[in-house]
Formats: structure tokens, C-alpha cells, sequence
């Protein structure tokens, strides 16, 4: 079976080029251990990243619906309709048909589908484009307190916290724009096996203003702590400093030859490179309070 469809990278192109271009939102698309998620999009207040997140399921190609004069009907099974409507996100479908250049959307939950005997259907009208005009109806979806919000980030994140909780290691990739008034970066978060083995299991593009990538992180990532990836340094790092010799200074701390402070080499973050516009860092993740506490909550939360 392939792994590759054109067709299907048409859809999702199109989608990100509407949530980027038009919406000013942020898309993150999820191609890692897909179970039904495409990507997610964070909605954007003023300019900054909110942490209010939805899902996306996005269908491309006439032939995934029953098309109608006045909708497209895709048909489903209970799988995937149990997984969208208990997922920790608002999922929305989107469907992109190239023959006619229509994005449309609906939203998946009990209230929009229609059971059938063999699964479900949901209807799509052709007046329910996904573009700016849709704006207003597609930013209700983000709702939700403040407490909902941070719960669906962190069960977002559960996943890496497993990861690292496991014993294994989770690294985070991130560039500093620091001629630019408006911070953005490619965030590319890798998973590593018992060899050393990364892989990439999310990435997508970071906008901010206002924050350092100090606090970037720690918005991203508020279950973890980040530090240097020493590892990823002691081998990629285009400066003077090596593994040995922060080891060597943090000796010297303890010893009380010098003192910690804001120049401590543990301590402080340095890029790997530098092209005098973008730095470039590696960091890795360890489970902080939060997220230590998240997992024993998550793992009563399964207890049947």
C-alpha cells in the first residue's frame, strides 16, 4: 500500500494555505502514527499563539463522498467516529475537491452525524466553505476555559511524556529570528529509540511575538523541563564549547572555584549554529511537576 498519495497532498496544501494565509492561524500537520488527526490548528489572538487547539480530518477527491446538488455526504465507520468525538479536541472534517476547487467543513459530534446500519454519515453543504468568511463560526469551536484548554494540550502531548517517562529521550529543534521583530521558527520535536535512533514526530511552523524561545518552550512544552541537548552539541556544535569543558565548569561550581550565576554553562541555552539572522538549538525534555503529575492522573483516569 503506498504511502504516498498527490491527491492527498493537494488536500492538505490547500487547507494549510486557507489556516495560514487567510485565517492567520497556525497549522500543524500530524503525519506521525496517524489515527485519524491530519492536524491540528491554534488559533491566534492579536497576533500571538493562544494554546486553543482543534483537529482536522481532511478528505480530498470527489470520490470519498456522495455528492448531491446541495452537499457532499461522506460515510464512515464507528472507529473513527468513537476516536473524533472522544477525542480531546473539537475535530472538524474537511473536505477539499480539487475537479471544483471547493474547501468545505463540518464539524464531527453527535449532533452533526447520522447514524446508518452500517456506520454514520455527515453531510457537508456546499455553502460551508472553509475560508474567511468562515472565520467567526470556525474560532466558536476554540472555546472552552482555560482549564479545558490546558488539559487538551497536555493530552496532546501525553504521548511524548510516555516517551520520556520510559526512559528514553525527546528533543525539540528550534530556530531564534533574533533580527526580527516577530519570532518564528520550524519546530521539529524528535523521539528517540533505546539505540539513539531519532525520528520526527511532530514539526510544524511557530509564530510569536513578545517571548524569547525560553518561553516559547515553556508554553509549547509546560510539562517539561528543557535543557541543552549535550548529546546533539558535543557533536554538532560549530563553537568552542564542549560537553568536557561545561562539565569541567559545573565542577568548579561545586568546588566553589566559581560562582553560579547568569553565565553558568548548564544553565544558560546556546545555539549549536548561528548564521548572524537565525540560531539554531537543540533541546531536551525531561518530565517536570507537571508533567509527573499529569501521568499519574492519566493513568487513574484509565483504570477500569
Amino acid at each position: 500500500m503506498s504511502r504516498y498519495s498527490a491527491t492527498e497532498r493537494t488536500g492538505i496544501n490547500a487547507v494549510e494555505s486557507v489556516v495560514v494565509n487567510e485565517l492567520k492561524w497556525i497549522f500543524r500537520e500530524q503525519p506521525i502514527a496517524d489515527m485519524g488527526i491530519d492536524a491540528h490548528v491554534e488559533f491566534v489572538e492579536g497576533g500571538n499563539p493562544s494554546g486553543k487547539l482543534i483537529g482536522l480530518q481532511i478528505k480530498t477527491g470527489k470520490g470519498n463522498f456522495h455528492e448531491t446538488k446541495d452537499v457532499y455526504v461522506y460515510y464512515g465507520d464507528d472507529v473513527h467516529l468513537d476516536y473524533w468525538t472522544n477525542h480531546s479536541l473539537p475535530v472538524i472534517l474537511v473536505a477539499h475537491i480539487p475537479e471544483t476547487k471547493e474547501t468545505l467543513w463540518a464539524q464531527v459530534n453527535e449532533s452533526t452525524v447520522e447514524r446508518t446500519k452500517k456506520g454514520w454519515k455527515i453531510s457537508l453543504p456546499k455553502t460551508a466553505k472553509f475560508d474567511l468568511a468562515s472565520r467567526d463560526d470556525l474560532a466558536k469551536l476554540f472555546a472552552g476555559t482555560p482549564r479545558q484548554q490546558k488539559l487538551r494540550q497536555l493530552a496532546i502531548h501525553e504521548p511524548l511524556m510516555r516517551h520520556v517517562e520510559s526512559g528514553r529521550k525527546v528533543s525539540v529543534e528550534i530556530d531564534d529570528w533574533y533580527n526580527k521583530s516577530l519570532g518564528r521558527s520550524n519546530i521539529v520535536v524528535y523521539v528517540h529509540d533505546e539505540k539513539g535512533n531519532e525520528t520526527v514526530e511532530m514539526e510544524w511552523m511557530q509564530w510569536w511575538t513578545g517571548m524569547d524561545i525560553e518561553e516559547v518552550i515553556a508554553r509549547l512544552f509546560p510539562w517539561s523541563d528543557a535543557q541543552i541537548d549535550h548529546d546533539f552539541y558535543e557533536t554538532h556544535s560549530e563553537f568552542e564549547t564542549t560537553l568536557e569543558e561545561e562539565r569541567d565548569a559545573a565542577a568548579d561550581i561545586d568546588n566553589g572555584i566559581a560562582e553560579l550565576g547568569a553565565n553558568d554553562p548548564m544553565d544558560d541555552w546556546y545555539p549549536y549554529t548561528d548564521n548572524g539572522e537565525t540560531a539554531s538549538y537543540r533541546l531536551e525534555l525531561t518530565l517536570n511537576d507537571l508533567g509527573t503529575s499529569y501521568l499519574v492522573i492519566a493513568n487513574y483516569l484509565d483504570e477500569i
